[in-house]
């Protein structure tokens, strides 16, 4: 199925390379596969002022607002948001891609659906308004209710949407919210995964005997749940015996608590690393040398982290949330003991080591390429736009 004319198609989201975060990482690849066949493509983001950009390797132009914030009572709306409402309503896209709930990129547009032009399609990275934290009872049931006001216009929102685009048909916890009344309203809906990340290098990935090592990912910050992934080691024959290494974008005051957890953990010096600012082929070839993943995020979606562990065919074990628990490869837990348990059966049984390797292989090799999932994303728009199909 394939497109007769070139479409104008706007793509929003707070956040876009070079920034370097998950979502505009995500973006970055919906956009060069819109660009790729030959639709006309703009990216409206953040920008520290009013700015027009041009990315010369995606042919596309980048509109760039200094706004921020969600049309939320816990992080209001901030900055020009007039040149993004002006923009908006003086544009003429045959297609609006709102990515996010929650962003002001996606909420500045909902406020005006019935004046902006083109057909409207959220692309949903799951919801987080009625995430709870038990850890942290007393800030989680305020931030629930703050969010009470966002999440009871939902309904209403989605009745106004052409058409839902999701990462999953479902998950096992809140974050899927939005995708479990899309299904109730009986809305278009369609799923398009997350991709691998590009240039893998994992055509031949290493067999068990030439990995040496145990990798976590996820940026220091206490959400992402590496002091999870401290205590499943700590409590797992690799412990001492089998060095962990922990990835970051940057180092932060979190990084230090977690060293002081490891050190009252028992975890030794020579056995656990924390790394900042390693990306791209080299943290892929990190993957590529590891018996295992562990991921220990309180909340989640479909982490990209994941995803990579399958194309390199390392196992994971991940805590419990989002869409995890459908993803081949690895093994989901509730809590640090199962995550242990978990992790000395992978490391002592070749034969459980050899399956989770073979079943995220196949996973990512067939349903999370670029190539698939941009049939698919190009599927999903012609049958949108269904007036442009040939």
């Amino acid at each position: 199925m394939s497109l007769i004319r070139q479409l104008k198609i706007l793509i929003t989201t707070p956040s876009f390379p070079p920034f370097n975060s998950g979502l505009g990482n995500a973006v970055y690849q919906q956009v060069k596969m819109l660009s790729s066949f030959r639709n006309e493509v703009v990216v409206a983001t953040a920008g520290n002022k009013r700015n027009i950009r041009f990315d010369n390797s995606l042919n596309v132009r980048i509109e760039e607002f200094n706004v921020m914030g969600a049309d939320s009572l816990i992080n209001p709306l901030q900055g020009d948001v007039d040149s993004y409402k002006k923009f908006l309503l003086e544009s003429d896209f045959d297609l609006i891609i709102m990515n996010a709930w929650q962003t002001w990129s996606t909420d500045i547009c909902f406020k005006y659906l019935n004046e902006i032009s083109g057909k409207k399609v959220l692309y949903s990275h799951c919801i987080s308004t009625n995430v709870f934290f038990s850890e942290q009872p007393f800030k989680s049931l305020l931030r629930y209710l703050l969010w009470r006001p966002y999440f009871f216009k939902i309904k209403s929102i989605l009745k106004k949407l052409d058409a839902l685009i999701c990462l999953a048909s479902e998950g096992s916890d809140s974050r899927f919210d939005d995708v479990r009344m899309a299904y109730k309203l009986e809305m278009p809906l369609y799923i398009v995964p997350n991709t691998v990340s590009d240039n893998t290098g994992y055509n031949d990935p290493l067999p068990i005997e030439s990995r040496n090592q145990i990798i976590s990912v996820g940026s220091y910050d206490w959400q992402k749940g590496h002091d999870f992934v401290l205590r499943a080691y700590a409590l797992s024959v690799a412990k001492n015996v089998i060095p962990l290494k922990i990835f970051g974008q940057e180092f932060t005051p979190y990084t230090i608590k977690l060293k002081e957890e490891a050190v009252k953990l028992g975890i030794e010096d020579d056995f656990l690393s924390f790394y900042e600012g390693v990306a791209g082929i080299d943290l892929l070839k990190e993957y590529g040398k590891s018996l295992a993943f562990i991921y220990g995020s309180r909340t989640e979606c479909q982490p990209l982290v994941i995803l990579d562990a399958m194309a390199s065919g390392t196992p994971f074990i991940s805590r419990s949330t989002g869409c995890i628990d459908s993803l081949p490869g690895g093994i989901s837990v509730i809590n640090e003991e199962i995550a242990a348990i978990s992790l000395d059966n992978i490391i002592e049984n070749e034969g459980v080591w050899k399956t989770f390797h073979a079943d995220g292989l196949i996973a990512a090799r067939t349903n999370y390429t670029y190539e698939t999932v941009c049939e698919r994303f190009n599927s999903a728009i012609s049958d949108i736009c269904n007036d442009s199909l040939v």
